[in-house]
């Protein structure tokens, strides 16, 4: 038996329209050099404004996520490396078109963070994070 296993929620086929200035946005693909471990990830950006808009992955795509203000399930993301910060795990609008963040509360009634690079890289294996 899997120990996670559902059927990922669909992420942006189409690139969404930007939610700050409704310009069509641009499909890019983060450099391979990228250290915050979204190294080749796909991802919206608006060229106009410079808003980035969302991952266009499966990662973090739970059905089960909290839903955003578009109605749809969230992404599961982990913040970016800052020095001595752990790494605060949140949910976003997995679609790009709204402006949800939610950080995910844990049982001690704070948000989970993480600061093991291994079970970081093993979360992202996983598509959890």
């Amino acid at each position: 038996m899997a120990l996670f296993h559902f059927n990922p929620a669909p992420f942006p086929q189409e690139p969404p329209l930007c939610r700050l200035c409704e310009r069509p946005s641009k499909r890019f693909i983060t450099l391979r050099s990228n250290r915050k471990g979204n190294a080749g990830r796909p991802y919206y950006k608006c060229q106009p404004c410079g808003e980035f808009l969302c991952f266009a992955d499966h990662r973090g795509n739970n059905p089960d996520n909290p839903p955003c203000y578009c109605g749809v399930s969230s992404k599961r993301q982990l913040a970016g490396r800052e020095t001595g910060v752990p790494r605060g795990v949140h949910y976003v609008c997995r679609l790009g078109v709204c402006t949800f963040y939610q950080p995910h509360i844990g049982g001690s009634g704070k948000q989970v963070t993480v600061d093991d690079d291994d079970l970081v890289h093993c979360m992202i294996k996983l598509r959890i994070l």
